[in-house]
């Protein structure tokens, strides 16, 4: 018995391991950016999150546009609770107040500490869409309910909780690789750029 849970707890760290650390396909770059973004400059790593998938499914990918826009990572993000969102189907608002989530272009403005004391990534917005997104208190933070999913459930999505209410909610180690690669982006200069789309 004591072989068989050993052998079980290997193989679900080995799954687990798998999940996190192997990005999973995401959208074709070249066709997500002319479509959303207009300005022809660009930095080393850009993120994408596409809310039309699953929330149990990862929606926020980050690409190396020195490889050719290859996908490097890939994980969960939650959306808003506000309005008529349910967890399949999330509403959108730049309204302050509607705890929903924001389309358009942002660009991560550096670490800061939120009320509660959690560090986050700020967000500005560049989009007619999203232009609240400092007023509004729109950050990128880490959720223990995006970290307690090992595994992506295909077509299943998370209970709506205040876990968000309007910002991107990620698990504790998509938060730690969104800051590496904007570390390697301030490193030249360059703010790191993330684009939601539905």
């Amino acid at each position: 018995m004591k072989k068989i849970l050993k052998w079980t707890g290997i193989l679900f760290l080995l799954l687990t391991v798998f999940s996190f650390c192997i990005p999973k396909g995401g959208p074709d770059w070249f066709h997500i950016r002319p479509k959303y973004l207009s300005d022809d400059s660009y930095n080393s790593y850009e993120i994408v999150v596409d809310f039309s998938k699953p929330s149990c499914e990862d929606r926020l990918f980050i690409y190396d546009l020195n490889l050719e826009a290859d996908l490097v990572y890939s994980g969960v993000v939650l959306h808003g609770c506000g309005g008529n969102s349910t967890p399949s189907k999330p509403e959108f608002s730049n309204e302050i107040g509607s705890n929903c989530s924001s389309l358009g272009k942002y660009s991560l403005e550096g670490i800061v500490k939120m009320k509660n004391g959690m560090e986050a990534i700020k967000l500005k917005g560049w989009s007619d869409t999203n232009s609240n997104a400092e007023a509004r208190g729109i950050y990128i933070h880490p959720s223990i309910l995006a970290t307690i999913l090992p595994f992506n459930l295909p077509g299943m999505n998370f209970p709506l909780t205040k876990a968000s209410e309007g910002c991107f909610a990620v698990s504790y180690h998509t938060y730690e690789a969104i800051k590496y690669y904007m570390k390697l982006n301030n490193s030249t200069s360059n703010k790191t750029i993330l684009y939601a789309y539905y």
